[in-house]
């Protein structure tokens, strides 16, 4: 029998030990964890959602033409040739194409096409693209330089019947030029009425490809 005296040694003695065996028991579980190679996950925390640059501001794209100022609009091209509409028709969308001008949109019952719009320069052809630009006034207020060097056009075509069986032609182009809006402070794309030697220039080449005689 263990005296009275002893009995509360004893009894630290036994809770010192428990509390060692726990330690170490908690010192293995670590070790194992580390040669498993067990890493501990980071904390987590809450998603940030990325937000993209702001995109460059592009031009303001050219306005139908009902908007377009009277004295920017080009005037038609006519011609008349010894042939037959759908020969002249069918030859316009082929050459178009050839010509680096792609036909965008098509109206094959009204003879009717609009090209897309593709750049150009002045530098290859021998005169001004361009009349000069609209007067700035109250009703207009879009800067332009004086002369066109480089810009954007699109064809736009019509074939009809004319007198004595022949077929006509009919051809202006959209020219598209870099402007200043005063009021608004912006750069833009705006219409320079042609000068019409885009136009005959591909007349010409329209001629020469299909064989074409012109009835005066």
């Amino acid at each position: 029998m263990i005296p009275a005296s002893i009995a509360p040694i004893r009894a630290t003695i036994v809770t010192a030990i428990a509390v060692l065996l726990g330690a170490l028991a908690a010192g293995a579980d670590r070790g194992a964890a580390a040669q498993d190679g067990a890493v501990p996950p980071p904390p987590v925390s809450d998603p940030v959602e990325a937000v993209p640059p702001p995109a460059a501001p592009a031009p303001p794209a050219a306005g139908a033409e009902s908007e377009i100022h009277p004295d920017a609009v080009s005037s038609f091209q006519v011609r008349a040739y010894k042939t037959s509409g759908k020969k002249l028709w069918k030859g316009l969308l082929q050459v178009l194409q050839e010509a680096g001008y792609p036909p965008e949109e098509v109206d094959a019952k009204g003879k009717r096409v609009k090209t897309s719009f593709v750049d150009f320069s002045s530098k290859d052809y021998s005169e001004e693209v361009a009349d000069p630009a609209p007067r700035l006034g109250p009703n207009y207020h879009i800067l332009q330089m004086s002369k066109v060097k480089l810009g954007k056009v699109s064809l736009e075509g019509v074939v009809s019947d004319g007198e004595h069986g022949a077929s006509v032609l009919s051809l202006r182009a959209r020219i598209l030029v870099d402007g200043l809006d005063q009021r608004k402070r912006v750069r833009l794309l705006t219409d320079r009425r042609s000068s019409g030697v885009i136009e005959s220039d591909f007349m010409r080449r329209l001629e020469d490809t299909l064989k074409l005689e012109r009835q005066q």
